[in-house]
């Protein structure tokens, strides 16, 4: 059932022995949230501990504390609640083990978790942005370090503050959290100007797979298998050419398509006003109006071949 703020918090402070779940992949929005929830926990006296089933990546590493981080999922989660936050659904927790949990915190307006208790704020560029109003309803103050990871969070989601969904109260967020004299700079910096020699190779074959469609209205990049295991890509490397088809001048939306565990994983994109969520939904997927994505049961090939149609009916 969807709850509000306030029945989340009066949860919260009712249960011990949190385990709070990421989601694959996970990117700044995810493990800022899991880690300032995780920290704000432990100040209220409650024990807490976060699960990322893929690790954290290098450029997020400024986050990682090995004291509050489990690197093994437990075989019994009898000794924890489990939590999840900025996690759509089942199958964007990838292969952790565990699909169901007590209370789920979401900014994805097409949420299917399996939970006892939903937490869901569309509207929110980020789930940093409700893990925030969330701790404010505990009552906790917001130190440097938890700071640190909610502007991490924010920062990360609204691509440094320059999506459609950034609003004025996420820039008062934001202005909050520098108040306590994070080091702003820094953290951008390791997330948008770090890239791995990885990143640099995915880029590279990025560009030179890049192609347009309908008059330059759509742009898709498709990166084989085999270019994969060139680039010696991970992954974690791929969020780095997400953006590369939708910054075309007068591209409208995008695709990414590369293969992912035994599927293939398609990364969507839009400028205008094209619902890329609704589209995803067809497939099963889902995400945000201007970012969202989808997995194929096909061939490489195929896949490209059913965006290229997708694109064609639009």
């Amino acid at each position: 059932m969807e709850i509000s703020v306030k029945q989340a918090a009066a949860f919260l402070l009712g249960c011990d022995g949190y385990l709070i779940y990421t989601h694959a992949s996970p990117d700044g929005d995810t493990v800022g949230s899991a880690t300032a929830l995780a920290k704000a926990l432990r100040t209220l006296g409650k024990k807490a501990f976060v699960f990322s089933v893929d690790g954290v990546p290098e450029k997020l590493s400024f986050m990682y504390d090995p004291a509050l981080f489990i690197e093994n999922e437990p075989e019994n989660l009898d000794a924890f609640v489990p939590i999840s936050v900025d996690v759509a659904g089942p199958k964007t927790l990838g292969k952790a083990k565990n699909k169901r949990f007590e209370l789920s915190i979401d900014h994805h307006k097409t949420n299917d978790i399996n939970t006892k208790r939903l937490l869901v704020m569309s509207e929110r560029i980020a789930c940093g942005e409700i893990i925030f109003i969330l701790l404010k309803e505990l009552g906790v103050s917001v130190d440097r370090d938890i700071a640190t990871s909610l502007y991490a969070a924010i920062s990360s989601d609204s691509g440094g503050f320059r999506y459609s969904a950034t609003t004025a109260d996420t820039h008062r967020i934001a202005a909050e959290l520098l108040e306590t004299g994070i080091d702003f700079a820094e953290i951008n910096r390791r997330l948008f100007e770090c890239k791995t020699p990885a990143q640099v190779a995915l880029t590279r074959v990025a560009y030179r797979n890049l192609e347009l469609l309908n008059g330059n209205r759509f742009a898709m990049v498709g990166i084989s298998p085999e270019e994969v295991l060139e680039c010696g890509a991970d992954e974690n490397d791929f969020d780095c050419i997400n953006h590369i088809p939708r910054e075309i001048n007068g591209v409208a939306a995008s695709a990414v398509i590369r293969m992912k565990n035994d599927s293939i994983k398609v990364s969507l994109r839009s400028n205008a006003d094209i619902d890329v969520a609704e589209l995803a939904k067809r497939y099963g997927g889902g995400g945000h109006f201007h970012a969202a994505g989808f997995n194929l049961d096909c061939g490489y090939e195929d896949a490209l071949a059913e965006v290229r149609k997708l694109f064609s009916e639009l």
